[in-house]
C-alpha cells in the first residue's frame, strides 16, 4: 500500500498561523508529514512519501503538479495535511473532506475516526467536496484523496491537543491505522 503525503500550502503561501506558537499550515504539517514517515515503520505493510506543493504560477497548476507526482509514484490513497482555523477561538474540532468517491468516503470515515481517538476534539465529521476550497485536492489525482483538518489552530482546544510532541505521534498514528483500516 503506497501512502502519498501531500503537505497543504507551500512554502511561499503558508496557510493558517497558529497563535500559541507562531507556526504556519506549511510549517506545521512539514513537521507531522516527517513525524507520519516515522511511525510508518510500526506499518510494515504501508509505504510512505511526502510530496509538497510548489508555487507554479496558479493554485490549479500547483494543484495538479503535485498529485500527478504522487500518481507518477504510483500512490494508492493520498492525504493532504491541513489544519483549521478562525476569527472565533471557540471554533473547534476534527473533520476530514473528502471527494465523495466510495474509497475516499471510506477512508475518509477511518481517518475521522481514528483522528477523534487521537485528539479527543469534537466530531465535525466527513464532508462531500465537488467544488469550493479543496476540491482541486480531491479530484485532480486518480488515487483516492481526502483533505485532513485534524484540529483549529486557532483555537486553545485544538492548540492543547496536538503542542507537544506525543500527540503529534499520535495523531500521525492514526493516519496511518486509518490508512490501515480503509485499505488493509
Amino acid at each position: 500500500m503506497k501512502l502519498a503525503i501531500v503537505v497543504g500550502h507551500n512554502a511561499r503561501a503558508q496557510g493558517a498561523v497558529r497563535p500559541d506558537t507562531g507556526e504556519t499550515e506549511f510549517a506545521w504539517n512539514s513537521r507531522l508529514a516527517k513525524l507520519i514517515e516515522e511511525e510508518a515503520r510500526l506499518f510494515p505493510q504501508i509505504e510512505v512519501q511526502t510530496f509538497f506543493r510548489e508555487y507554479c504560477g496558479s493554485y490549479r497548476r500547483e494543484i495538479a503538479t503535485v498529485y500527478e507526482k504522487a500518481d507518477d509514484w504510483g500512490a494508492d490513497a493520498t492525504n493532504e495535511l491541513h489544519f483549521n482555523s478562525h476569527s472565533n477561538e471557540a471554533a473547534t474540532g476534527t473533520e476530514v473532506l473528502s471527494s465523495g468517491s466510495a474509497s475516499s468516503m471510506r477512508y475518509a470515515t477511518a481517518l475521522q475516526n481514528r483522528m477523534g481517538d487521537a485528539l479527543g476534539l469534537k466530531d465535525r465529521g466527513v464532508k462531500i467536496r465537488r467544488s469550493g476550497r479543496g476540491s482541486e485536492s480531491l479530484m485532480c489525482g486518480r488515487a483516492p484523496a481526502v483533505l485532513i483538518e485534524p484540529f483549529f489552530g486557532s483555537s486553545p482546544q485544538g492548540q492543547a491537543k496536538t503542542d507537544e510532541e506525543h500527540e503529534q505521534r499520535a495523531l500521525a498514528r492514526s493516519i496511518l491505522q486509518a490508512t490501515q483500516d480503509a485499505f488493509l
